[in-house]
């Protein structure tokens, strides 16, 4: 599949009590920035389709909100670089995401069945599975390999738990070509 496109708020040390309350709960002292799709975290800017975003979105359960075409969102939306990220995401890569012209790779993120909260950073921990070591600044694996074996392990340990059963890797790109 090739990647699809968001615009998410900004979840860092700029949202204040959201960020340190955060940072308290999960206990991940070491992130800058907590890059993802995470819906409670990071919310999508785009919360009401409109009738021309039916010619860009991905029409598929979960993901109406994900785009094929990072400018129209960025005309779609007041985008914000100080505020927002664009992100490009790769559903299940099984490599490393091929490089997009302006966009930095950050690493990969477990979302969870709904494709709505992340696994790694929003659900709990499992200390049994990973470890805050495990997670790069910006709250995401960096080697494929590692997080793929995490997110089987989550899988297996919490097959009745309907964010975990069908958990899933996505690799985030962030778009830094700030014109």
């Amino acid at each position: 599949m090739p990647p699809m496109f968001t615009v998410c708020q900004k979840f860092d040390s700029q949202c204040g009590d959201s960020w340190s309350g955060y940072i308290e709960w999960s206990g991940f002292y070491h992130l800058d920035e907590l890059v993802s799709t995470d819906s409670i975290l990071c919310p999508s800017l785009i919360d009401n389709l409109v009738d021309e975003d039916w010619n860009f979105n991905i029409d598929a359960d979960y993901l109406v909100y994900f785009f094929r075409d990072y400018e129209y969102l960025k005309q779609r939306v007041r985008y914000d670089p100080a505020r927002h990220n664009l992100l490009a995401v790769t559903v299940r890569p099984t490599q490393t995401p091929d490089a997009i012209d302006g966009f930095e790779f950050c690493g990969y993120d477990i979302m969870d069945s709904h494709d709505s909260i992340s696994v790694l950073t929003n659900c709990g921990k499992f200390p049994s599975i990973y470890s805050v070591d495990d997670l790069n600044r910006f709250g995401l694996v960096t080697d494929l390999g590692r997080v793929t074996k995490i997110a089987e392990a989550i899988r297996a340990a919490n097959a009745d738990d309907h964010h975990c059963c069908d958990c899933r890797v996505w690799g985030i790109a962030r778009y830094m070509n700030h014109e």
